[in-house]
């Protein structure tokens, strides 16, 4: 037989099988090591968003709550939200999820569709409440926020439905 095509005894069979293996043990202990955070994740506070809500219609597993205005306002963004938008909420099991989307107005002039998905749901130190929001807007000024991602956390306003949100640097 040439070379090229000779064939391996059971031995050498074997004993590369058991190379083989103890290369793909030191190889899943390397995976294992990539899967460690490389570093912490940083946020930086992007602003507050607090919306006036009207009374949930009922529409079975799915509650509907008109958005009828409310404010947002941070360092580098601020305005009023406009009337129309809804934020749907579905109860599924043991947890609630949201489904919200909104016009935002900016005091200067500026118009940004803001949409957010959440997760309600009861935690040991409390109700944890948070919200993937994303912006789309034709603003130059304010282009930046559709390249964003951006976590919002729940927070007590009287009468109102409020979040912090925090963009993710």
């Amino acid at each position: 037989m040439s070379d090229n095509k000779r064939s391996l005894s059971r031995r050498e069979f074997t004993k590369l099988g058991a190379t083989a293996l103890a290369a793909a043990s030191v190889g899943a202990s390397t995976m294992a090591t990539a899967q460690t955070a490389a570093s912490a994740l940083e946020s930086e506070f992007l602003m507050e968003l607090s919306l006036d809500v009207a009374a949930q219609l009922d529409a079975g597993h799915t509650s509907i709550a008109p958005v009828t205005g409310g404010t947002f306002g941070g360092p580098r963004l601020q305005g009023t939200v406009r009337d129309g938008g809804a934020d749907w909420i579905t109860q599924v099991s043991g947890h609630t999820s949201l489904d919200v989307r909104i016009t935002l107005d900016t005091d200067d002039g500026a118009i940004i569709f803001m949409s957010y998905t959440g997760v309600v749901h009861p935690g040991e130190n409390g109700l944890y409440w948070r919200v993937r929001p994303i912006f789309q807007t034709a603003s130059e000024k304010y282009d930046w926020l559709n390249h964003i991602v951006c976590i919002g956390k729940s927070k007590q306003i009287q009468g109102k439905v409020a979040y912090d949100i925090f963009q993710i640097l």
